[in-house]
Formats: C-alpha cells, sequence, structure tokens
C-alpha cells in the first residue's frame, strides 16, 4: 500500500519538518527537526525502493530494535563528518518527524521497542486532538487511574501510527493485531482492552462488539473441531465417532461432551491407532484389547505419561457405550448396522468399580474430617489478616513517603518506587507501597488487602452457604432478595442461586453473618458509585459469556472489572492456608478447596440434626444418594446413634431383665471366671454353660493354652506317647483310637502356645529382631 506523503522530496519533507506546528516553536529547534529529517532521508536514499516506507523497510533498521540507528550512523558520519553522538540524535529527531508526518509507519515491534512518548503526543495533536481528549475524560470519570489512561492511549497512537488511518476508522482488527504484538514481546496487553473499550463506548466499532476479552475467547468448538483435536487418521473410524457424538450431544452439556470426546476419541481410539496404525475397524482383536485394556491404567498425556490412571473405569464405560449404543440403534436404523461389533470390555473389567467408588468415597469423607476441625483456625487466620492489612493501608495513606509507622507491632516505612514518582506519564499515579523495617521486605499495601478481603469474602461465602464453586462467582447483585413470612409478617433476607450445573434455581436464607459478608462486598464493588457496574462473566466450563451483569465477585483488573477466575480463587486460598500453616496428620501442609468448604457444609448440616433431604434441597441435588455421598459420618456419630438404638431396643423389652443383680448371682457370675482357670491356660466357654467334654482340656476347642505352661504339656504329650505304644502293643484298638486323639490335640496345644509366645516377643521387641518367625540373635 502507497499513501502520498511517503512519495513526497526530500526537500519537501524537510520544509514540512521544519513547519511542525507541534514541539518547541523555537528556530533553533524548528531548524534542528529539519537537519534531523535531512540526514535520516539522505541516508535512507541509499536503500532500494521506490518510497520512503519501502526504503525503511529494506534499510533492515527495524528489525535491530533499539540498535537501529547503528544501521546508518557510520555512512552519516562518513559522509558529514559529524560525530556519532549528533549523528544517533539527529536520526531520533528526524525519525519523530517522519512519523509524525505520516511519511513512514514503524511496526508494532519496533515502536514497543523504542519509547518516543513526544511522538505520540504530536501525532494525537496532529490526527484527531479532541477525540483522544474526549475519550482520554471519560475513562477519568469511571476512575481509570492516569497510568492506565496513559497506556491505552499509547496503545491506540501506535495503532494510528501503523495503519495510516484516524482514530475514529480503527477496526476492532486492529487492536488485535496490536495485543498479538505485545504478548508475543512479553509485554502487558491489558491496555489494550481499555483502548478497546473506548472505541467501543465512543460508537467507533460496529453496534453488538463485545469486550476485547469476550472476542478473544474462544467459543464452543463443534463436534468435529473436538475430534480432530486428537488427529486420528483412520477416516472411517473418525466419521463414526462423530456421528455417534453428534447423537449424544443432544442430552449433554458442552463440558461433558468434551469430556466424552477425550474418552473415547482420546483415550480409546487415538491409543489404539499409536500401537496398531494399520487397524481401521472398531472390531478390535482379542491381543489388541487386552494391551489397551492394560495400557489404559497408565495416562498419555505429555506431562503425566506413564502415571497411574485415577479412574480407568471411566474409559471403560464411555466405551462400553458405544458399542452397545451402536448395537441398539442399528435395531431401528439398519445404517449403524456395519458398525455392530462385540464389545472388549467384559464384566470382569468392571468389576472393580464399586469397589472404587466405595475407596473414593472413603478418601473423601476422610478428607472432610480432616479438613473440618480446621476451618475455625483457617477462618480466624483469615479475619485477622484483613484486619491487620486494613490498618496498615489507613496508617500507610496517611503518612508521606519516607515516615515510619507501626502497626501490630510491627514498624514500616513509607516508601515509593520509581516508577510511582513519575506520575504524568506512562506509569501513572503512585500506590502505597511500605518496607518492612525488620526485613526489608516491600509491599504493595493496596493489592495485599485487596486480595485479603477477596480471600475473607470468599471463605465465608463458601462455609456459610455450601454453594458451588461456580454458583458463588455466577453471583449478582439480583440474587439478594426478601421475603416476608405470612404468619409473622417477618423479612428475612433471602439468596437466590442462579441456575448452575443442574439448571435448577433454588434461595437459601441469609444469615447475619453472610449477611455482613455480602454488605461489605457490595459496598467495595460501587466503589462510590451507586450500582454495581455491569461485567460480563465467561464460563470456561461452557465456553459461553455472559450478557453484562451486577456480578458481586469482580475485581478491578487493569482498565476494566472482571469477574474473578477459577484459578484466582484457588490461590487466594492457598495463600491463606499457608499463612495459617495448617498441616495434616502428616505433616504436610494442607490444601483448601471451594468443594471442601461444600461437603464441609452438608456434613456440619446434616450432624447438627437437619435432615438429609432438607440438606438436598439446599446443595441442589436432585438425588438424594448423591447429598449422602457428601456427608462424611464421624465414630462419635456412629457410638451416638447406637447408643440411641440401644436405648430404643431397652425400652421395649421387660424391665425385669434389666433389674440388679442379687448377692448370690453376682457371686455365682464372679465363680465363674475363677472356675475358667484351668492348670493349662483358661477356659473361654461362655457364662451359665456347662463344660461339654467332661474337663478334658486338652480335647477342648475354647481352651486359651497358657505358654509359660508349656513344659507341664510337653509332660503330657511324652505320657500320651508312652500310653500309646503301650496300648499298641497290647491291641487295645479302641483306647488306641482315643490316646491318638488326645495326643492331636495336645499337639495343637502346643503350636498355639509357641505362636502366642512368638507374637508376644514380638510386641515387646519389634519385628526387627524376628525373621519369618525365628530370632536372628542370640
Amino acid at each position: 500500500m502507497v499513501w502520498p506523503q511517503t512519495r513526497l522530496r526530500r526537500d519537501a519533507l524537510a520544509q514540512l519538518a521544519y513547519d511542525l506546528p507541534v514541539g518547541d516553536q523555537h528556530p533553533d529547534k524548528r531548524q534542528s527537526r529539519r537537519n534531523g529529517a535531512t540526514r535520516l532521508l539522505t541516508w535512507l536514499e541509499s536503500c532500494p525502493g521506490g518510497t520512503w516506507q519501502e526504503r525503511w523497510e529494506a534499510s533492515g533498521a527495524e528489525s535491530l530494535g533499539k540498535g537501529w540507528r547503528e544501521a546508518g550512523v557510520d555512512a552519516l558520519v562518513a559522509a558529514g563528518g559529524t560525530s556519532p553522538f549528533n549523528a544517533r540524535r539527529h536520526f531520533t529527531l528526524g525519525m519523530s518527524c517522519l512519523i509524525s508526518l505520516r511519511v513512514l509507519r514503524p511496526g508494532y515491534d519496533w515502536m514497543i521497542t523504542n519509547h518516543f512518548s513526544d511522538t505520540y503526543r504530536h501525532v494525537q495533536a496532529l490526527t484527531d486532538p479532541e477525540f483522544f481528549a474526549e475519550i482520554d475524560a471519560a475513562a477519568e470519570r469511571v476512575g481509570v487511574r492516569e497510568r492506565v489512561r496513559v497506556d491505552a492511549l499509547n496503545h491506540l497512537t501506535r495503532v494510528v501510527m501503523h495503519t495510516g488511518r484516524g482514530p475514529r476508522e480503527l477496526t476492532p482488527d486492529d487492536l488485535h493485531e496490536c495485543h498479538a504484538a505485545l504478548k508475543s514481546s512479553g509485554r502487558n496487553g491489558d491496555s489494550v482492552g481499555l483502548a478497546w473499550a473506548m472505541l467501543r463506548s465512543h460508537n467507533v466499532f460496529p453496534p453488538g462488539t463485545p469486550t476485547m476479552r469476550a472476542a478473544r475467547q474462544r467459543g464452543q468448538l463443534s463436534v468435529e473441531e473436538l475430534v480432530d483435536r486428537h488427529g486420528l487418521s483412520s477416516e472411517p473410524v473418525r466419521a463414526l465417532l462423530i456421528r455417534y457424538l453428534h447423537e449424544r450431544a443432544a442430552g449433554m452439556d458442552h463440558v461433558s461432551l468434551r469430556g466424552l470426546v477425550g474418552l473415547i476419541a482420546g483415550a480409546f481410539w487415538k491409543d489404539v491407532e499409536e500401537h496398531h496404525p494399520d487397524l481401521d475397524t472398531i472390531n478390535l482383536p482379542p491381543d489388541v484389547a487386552v494391551a489397551w485394556k492394560e495400557r489404559v491404567g497408565f495416562q498419555r498425556r505429555p506431562w503425566s505419561k506413564g502415571q497411574p490412571r485415577a479412574d480407568r473405569y471411566s474409559v471403560f464405560f464411555a466405551v462400553r457405550a458405544l458399542y452397545l449404543d451402536i448395537a441398539h440403534w442399528a435395531v431401528e436404523d439398519p445404517t449403524w448396522a456395519p458398525w455392530v461389533f462385540r464389545c472388549p470390555i467384559r464384566d470382569e473389567d468392571v468389576r472393580g468399580s464399586m469397589k472404587h467408588q466405595r475407596q473414593r468415597r472413603a478418601r473423601m469423607h476422610q478428607r472432610t474430617r480432616t479438613l473440618a476441625p480446621l476451618l475455625p483456625d483457617l477462618v480466624t487466620s483469615v479475619e485477622q489478616h484483613l484486619e491487620r492489612l486494613e490498618k496498615l493501608l489507613a496508617t500507610a495513606s496517611a503518612s508521606a513517603v519516607g515516615d515510619v509507622i507501626s502497626v501490630g507491632g510491627t514498624e514500616f516505612r513509607r516508601v515509593q518506587v520509581a516508577a510511582d514518582a513519575r506520575t504524568g506519564n506512562q506509569r501513572g499515579a503512585c500506590r502505597v507501597r511500605v518496607e518492612r523495617c525488620d526485613t526489608g521486605e516491600h509491599l504493595d499495601v493496596e493489592r495485599a488487602e485487596d486480595e485479603a478481603f477477596w480471600t475473607w469474602a470468599v471463605v465465608e461465602t463458601l462455609r456459610h452457604t455450601g454453594i458451588r464453586h461456580e454458583e458463588m462467582l455466577e453471583l449478582t447483585h439480583l440474587a439478594l432478595t426478601t421475603h416476608t413470612l405470612p404468619d409473622t409478617g417477618e423479612v428475612v433476607p433471602l439468596f437466590q442461586i442462579a441456575p448452575s450445573k443442574l439448571d435448577q434455581e433454588r434461595v437459601l436464607l441469609v444469615a447475619p453473618e453472610l449477611a455482613h459478608v455480602l454488605a461489605r462486598v457490595v459496598h467495595r464493588v460501587r466503589a462510590g458509585n451507586e450500582h454495581v457496574p455491569l461485567v460480563a462473566r465467561y464460563d470456561p466450563y461452557e465456553r459461553l459469556t455472559s450478557a453484562p451483569l451486577p456480578h458481586l465477585f469482580q475485581r478491578r483488573h487493569g482498565a476494566e472489572n472482571r469477574v474473578m477466575s477459577a484459578a484466582t480463587t484457588h490461590r487466594l486460598l492457598k495463600l491463606a492456608v499457608q499463612r495459617a500453616e495448617l498441616v495434616g496428620p502428616d505433616g504436610n501442609l494442607l490444601r483448601y478447596t471451594p468443594h471442601d468448604f461444600r461437603r464441609i457444609f452438608a456434613t456440619e448440616a446434616v450432624f447438627t440434626g437437619l435432615p438429609v433431604h432438607i440438606a438436598a434441597k439446599l446443595l441442589g441435588h436432585n438425588d438424594l444418594n448423591t447429598t449422602q455421598t457428601y456427608v462424611a459420618v464421624y465414630n462419635d456419630d456412629v457410638l451416638r446413634h447406637h447408643r440411641a438404638f440401644i436405648t430404643r431396643r431397652r425400652a421395649l423389652r421387660p424391665g425385669s431383665e434389666y433389674r440388679d443383680p442379687t448377692r448370690d448371682e453376682w457371686s455365682e457370675f464372679e465363680q465363674h471366671f475363677t472356675k475358667r482357670k484351668v492348670e493349662l491356660g483358661t477356659c473361654a466357654r461362655p457364662y451359665g454353660s456347662p463344660c461339654r467334654h467332661e474337663h478334658a482340656c486338652i480335647r477342648c476347642p475354647v481352651l486359651r493354652p497358657d505358654p509359660a505352661q508349656e513344659p507341664r504339656l510337653l509332660t503330657i504329650v511324652v505320657n500320651l506317647n508312652d500310653r500309646l505304644r503301650e496300648a499298641a502293643e497290647r491291641g487295645l484298638l479302641g483306647e488306641v483310637e482315643g490316646l491318638q486323639v488326645s495326643l492331636d490335640a495336645a499337639n495343637q496345644k502346643l503350636a498355639q502356645m509357641r505362636k502366642l509366645r512368638t507374637q508376644t516377643t514380638l510386641l515387646a521387641f519389634g519385628p526387627s529382631r524376628y525373621t519369618a518367625g525365628h530370632r536372628t540373635d542370640s
């Protein structure tokens, strides 16, 4: 593309540089601009091209970044006899003039690397000064910091300089290109969002243009796009999976559909293709199916490849559903018949799924039992941290830079970094920063106090409501309502949970503690304005952007308000646990997730007497069994219910059975334990039962032998052997049979004695002194 200014002659451009109506108008300054433009154009004339822009691109200076002047300094020094310093200064003045005159249009990377702050103001004054002043004033009225406003105006000016169009002629694609250049260079492109909002609010962009963040976020992917992300090579199987997933997608939300695609197209068929690339059908040979089922137990992702898969049964059930659905649909639609094959998943492959679920539920319950007792400590730590930072912010804001202040027994010094001191340029207004006098740690008090507040708000909201994580982020000011009780006329505050996971609205009663939290949240979000700002929220699960709503959990992010992300809440909770120094039984630092608060809420509600079906309504569960999986049963809860059961059972039995025993009955009971002590050990027969073996204790199975009586039992064994030999010599076959039974029983009792002695020794000295039941030391 060629424009008129880049075709002008060198002497004409030199005169235009002299006549520029911006900058210092002193004759010497104007002459310096003329000389700079002339010398820069003289160097560019040595480069090939028909226009000044073509010569600039052919020079290669733009790719040199900050060293762009060095490309022509040597030639300029040799030709004009000037010093390198003056040559660089002339190049800088000349470049500023040529950009302001729209002769050259540098690329974004070059403009980002080289800071021409004065040139930006000159371009704004030469193109449309009224528009730039108007959008700057509008941003200031809504409370945008000066630093962010200046950055946004500079971004717009760069786009004007690069495209050659006026600010009222820019398009969303122009700002997308600028933002991409900033991100590729490692710079923060948040201020481009404000520039986008400035043009959008002043009707520069077409009606209906979303925010820049919403425009950059990818929406829902089609089934074809989801499948193609796995790079399947078999076209027939790819077409089959796409057709199957289209059938299933009608009854699924987008996040469930993405998960199903990952299981079938990724964990199943992509894995089969990688090991058997010639296979072109889902009719798997037995050896292929067996090998795949063995590999399913391990992860396939590059960052976790080879690690055990947490739940391989989900893959098995998804694949089995694929085969069974196709077989079922083929009955009514014969076009599915060519793909009806025997399912590779057998009943024995999924037989352990229930055990896996029970183990998973047991781990969740144990996690709840571990975290619930420490929740008060976390709440106390969060409250104290917020209170401490609020005092520090109030004290530091009222002090001057360099003053030493004391908060909570710790001394701080109010400091200011170099960027804060440059008020009025790109860096903007100063912030409240302090330095700990004892450690030298720097702290941005405003940011720290803001994070402390939202950490407190997140913890209080989750623990008082038990709502889901995404439901908390979806809360709006419209969810707060009131209800008048018909019998008493009392007005109670209510909390309306918008449709979320199951698309079911529900209403919660707002406790006084929760009302205090929500009131502070609303006050902070309003920031002195009359209404809560309207912000659109992007759902990362469904990949949809909502309409602008007065969301409660929104924070200032650069130039705009944004709803908090899930990653932010997880980070805040992690930092809160670290400050509270909460450790588990294993000594490691604990981890609280938003869903842990939901499980703790459900457990405490049922534990304190709330019926399970009412708790299910509060949690938004359709199935009562789902709520029961959330409830962690404590050991004392089991004992309490067991004792209550015994009490109810005793109430139904005759009272005479529970009278106090007489003296004779108690004496008989005590004598029973005395009679149970026999020569070789203790008899374990129940109270009130006679000796069924007529005191033949060696034969009795309820005899508990005493290892200390082993010598006595050895004597009995020797005696039985002698008597058995004598009876056999005399031919007394009946006596031989009885003696043999007694001898076998005696040997069993002898083995029990030795086993008991070994176990007793292991308990006393530990297993390290014994190996395979034998002592290894003297």
